[in-house]
């Protein structure tokens, strides 16, 4: 119908109520091309989860034309990204030693700073969801780079054990939670199809880091001592600030936004439909909008299946590193074959975050069937090692183990982002950081003292 047979029923200046044609409708709301990126904003009431293999051909053809799937920049930002964030649980024998030996205490309490960096890692993504609500992803996650390279400074003036935990525990912990929470919701953002293969180039990161950084502040402590390597390595996560400015938010999620901020529209299948005038258009606050996220991510029964699962993983991963080389040495394996395990164990890690996910990317399988076989066979890997006799049999099974963590960490990712949707993933991930910081602070009586620990002198550490 024309816009002339239009017929204006009450007119004050506020309000309009007008008469449109559905058909007319239907047209309006398929000719943007931001209407198939709405999908990502599902919400879990709907039947299945968004999932690589349900997309139909058009929908893809109107995800290519709005920029989904195809800023593979981004993907690589965060790489580099994660590969500083992870750079102190890699390095975490580094600093376990050097803080023994330049404060001059023991064990116990030079393992306070490096505990508290994964501890309170959680924590960080807790205020990262209310946050990006009001200020949006990109500030937020700038603000967690500031934060976790000032906590490394400080820790290089720090006088005493106590100050150093506060630094480089709570401080620098806090910020890496925050970036690698916004890191996550960013990729989510700019990927559907291919978001599997996204993140596990994201994750990638981490595993990379493994192999730089250890030995870059080994020189730098050799060099130049403890406390300028402290100092040297602060300035090199300021670069995590200055990559981070080069992120946006993409256009078709900010019209999202934009439009459930503003809307009070009210659709109906009738024929009339009120309308407000733009500059009369009530916002809704951003508590409001946390409140409702909250809503929804609580009454969403998958998100509890996928906390579970992330805490066992979480679990899991500490308990497996922290005991391997003891298994190892109780196998009868002489100590620098036990010890070797470990680099293997990253080329394993690489291979199940970046490659097992192409297979749910390129619709070989579901993201949920994918999901579960690598935790079946993740199971049935770590069940497998009090069995195996010899080196190459505990070798085996260890790359089995290190590769389905690597999937799992990554496909957790995805199936959050999937089930919840972008708009409540950040506050997804603050909640599930709630519970799950303070319930992984309970890991230690599950492995007992990290004092002798070969794993830990040796650089790995969670993630």
């Amino acid at each position: 119908m024309d816009h002339s047979n239009k017929r204006d029923i009450v007119s004050t200046g506020i309000l309009r109520i007008i008469k449109v044609e559905p058909d007319e409708a239907r047209k309006t709301s398929t000719s943007s091309c931001f209407g198939a990126p709405r999908k990502r904003f599902v919400h879990c009431d709907s039947h299945d989860t968004v999932d690589s293999t349900g997309s139909g051909g058009g929908d893809d053809g109107d995800m290519e034309a709005a920029g989904v799937d195809k800023c593979w920049i981004v993907a690589v930002l965060a790489f580099v990204m994660t590969t500083m964030e992870s750079a102190s649980s890699r390095c975490s024998g580094f600093f376990y030693v050097g803080i023994m030996e330049q404060m001059g205490v023991d064990r116990g309490l030079a393992s306070w700073p490096v505990n508290l960096i994964g501890s309170v890692n959680d924590f960080g993504g807790l205020v990262s969801g209310p946050l990006s609500e009001h200020f949006t992803t990109v500030p937020v996650l700038a603000v967690g780079a500031v934060l976790a390279s000032a906590g490394v400074i400080a820790s290089s003036f720090s006088p005493d054990i106590t100050w150093l935990s506060m630094t480089l525990g709570v401080i620098h912990g806090f910020g890496l939670g925050i970036v690698v929470t916004m890191l996550q919701v960013i990729i989510s953002m700019y990927f559907y199809r291919y978001r599997g293969t996204a993140n596990g180039i994201m994750f990638a990161g981490s595993t990379i880091s493994a192999f730089f950084y250890p030995h870059l502040l080994l020189f730098f402590r050799n060099t130049y001592g403890f406390r300028n390597s402290l100092l040297l390595f602060g300035a090199i996560l300021l670069n995590m600030f200055a990559i981070s400015l080069a992120f946006r938010e993409p256009p078709w999620v900010r019209s999202e936004k934009n439009k459930k901020k503003h809307s009070v529209e009210t659709r109906r299948p009738s024929l009339f439909t009120i309308e407000i005038e733009p500059h009369k258009k009530p916002k809704i606050s951003t508590s409001q909008t946390v409140l409702r996220n909250i809503r929804g991510v609580v009454k969403c029964a998958m998100f509890y299946v996928l906390m579970a699962t992330w805490l066992v993983l979480s679990y899991v991963l500490d308990i497996f590193f922290a005991t391997v080389v003891d298994l190892a040495l109780d196998k009868n394996v002489p100590l620098p074959d036990a010890v070797s395990l470990i680099p293997y164990f990253s080329v394993a890690d690489l291979v199940g975050r970046v490659f097992l996910p192409l297979l749910a990317d390129r619709k070989c399988l579901r993201r949920s069937t994918l999901m579960m076989l690598n935790y079946t066979f993740l199971g049935v890997s770590v069940l497998s090692l009090p069995f195996t006799s010899g080196f190459a049999t505990l070798l085996c099974a260890c790359l089995a183990v290190a590769m389905f963590m690597g999937c799992g960490m990554t496909m957790h990712s995805v199936l959050m982002a999937d089930y919840l949707g972008l708009e409540q993933l950040a506050v997804g991930y603050s909640i599930m950081g709630a519970i799950c910081g303070p319930l992984l602070l309970g890991k230690a009586p599950f492995t007992g003292e990290r004092n002798s620990d070969y794993v830990y002198m040796c650089g790995e550490g969670d993630q």
